[in-house]
């Protein structure tokens, strides 16, 4: 930690009263022991443990890149903002901005995106373990839900999908899965699509354009408001394992997965979920 001392800050004492334990999360960064991996202030910021291992330095490293070179300053609309480092109980977190924040009831999921799950920086034997371990749809249909919150409208709960929900997806049953996340068991939420459909076409044609980076094993955080009608984000997060452009073998193929995401909410939208095929 001391490598850090100098760059870290330290908390405001009301910032320190504001933190509470994230209720809403839906797959992915763990507790370690008794540190949390995410708490929420009450500022609109979620602290991510970054202490655990490597993966957080080199994340930290891509956020503050991200955020100081104005090479990337389009990416910075597709991704929590980066505001400091701290330390926490002798703990290093990211103080990022909280894609929730403001939803009355944050509906999110955890989509992984990538046929791929592994670059050259691997090992020859963890991309042997990462091979195996595409799971699902992702290898054909380039995403994978890991999980995801639901409003139930009719008794007013928030219901988990978890992610044996998510590796129930076969690439005949993809879109009627999808919509089982938009659906409040009293309508499908079909007014909060368009925006989210709008989202990712941008992050689409930023990412097929840009020359920059290749994404590995990142997410789509995916939020919209259980309540409020017509509201929905989308954010990319977890970047511990991307790489530079200058290795083509290291494209993990995120614009698929992209594209077949938009295809299937397209269908929802429309009211044709049934008729959405896989195209080859």
């Amino acid at each position: 930690m001391s490598s850090h001392k100098e760059e870290d800050e330290t908390l405001e004492e009301e910032e320190v009263s504001s933190f509470k334990v994230v209720w809403h999360q839906v797959a992915g960064h763990k507790d370690h022991g008794s540190t949390p991996g995410f708490l929420m202030g009450s500022n609109g910021r979620l602290y991510k443990n970054i202490s655990h291992d490597s993966r957080g330095e080199k994340e930290e490293r891509f956020y503050k890149k991200v955020f100081s070179d104005e090479k990337f300053k389009r990416f910075r609309d597709f991704i929590p903002t980066y505001y400091k480092t701290i330390i926490y109980q002798n703990v290093r977190f990211m103080a990022l901005s909280d894609a929730c924040y403001g939803f009355k009831v944050p509906c999110g999921s955890d989509i992984k995106v990538g046929s791929v799950d592994y670059n050259s920086q691997d090992s020859a034997t963890k991309q042997e373990v990462h091979k195996k371990k595409v799971l699902g749809i992702a290898p054909v249909l380039g995403f994978r839900f890991a999980g995801a919150n639901v409003y139930n409208a009719i008794d007013k709960t928030v219901q988990k999908l978890d992610k044996e929900w998510g590796l129930s997806f076969t690439v005949e049953n993809a879109a009627r899965k999808t919509e089982e996340y938009f659906n409040d068991k009293k309508t499908v939420r079909k007014d909060v699509l368009p925006a989210l459909i709008r989202q990712l076409t941008d992050l689409l044609e930023y990412y097929t354009q840009q020359k920059l980076f290749w994404l590995c094993r990142s997410s789509l955080l995916v939020v919209y408001d259980g309540l409020t009608p017509e509201k929905g984000t989308v954010k990319m997060i977890d970047f511990a394992h991307n790489t530079t452009q200058e290795n083509p073998s290291d494209n993990t193929f995120v614009e698929v997965g992209l594209k077949n995401l938009i295809e299937i909410l397209s269908h929802i939208h429309r009211g044709q979920t049934d008729n959405w095929k896989y195209n080859t």
